[in-house]
């Protein structure tokens, strides 16, 4: 048997502040073309167990502080368990040079 978790993360785009420059364009289905990430903020808000459970975290998120501002920010990843999703890894955060 197959086991879904939906990964919650909340985007946070600095330029959709009010007065902020328009710099991203979309494609059809709403999706960005580019995010410069540099303008983002990221927060992690869970990891459900079914799509219901993530639906309602969202609505419940969306009248706090912090997300009530931007309530389209919400990203739902999908993930079985015991795949592979990144076999070569992947960079979190800023990487410096040494």
């Amino acid at each position: 048997m197959n086991r879904t978790l939906y990964f919650l993360v909340h985007r946070h785009h600095f330029a959709d502040e009010p007065g902020a420059p328009t710099t991203v364009d979309f494609m059809e289905d709403g999706e960005p073309l580019f995010w410069d990430d540099s303008e983002d903020s990221f927060t992690f808000v869970g990891l459900y167990s079914s799509r219901r459970r993530t639906e309602e975290r969202i609505e419940q998120a969306r009248t706090l502080p912090g997300f009530k501002d931007h309530p389209d920010g919400f990203h739902v990843h999908e993930y079985t368990v015991g795949q592979t999703y990144w076999a070569e890894g992947f960079r979190v955060g800023e990487q410096t040079e040494g």
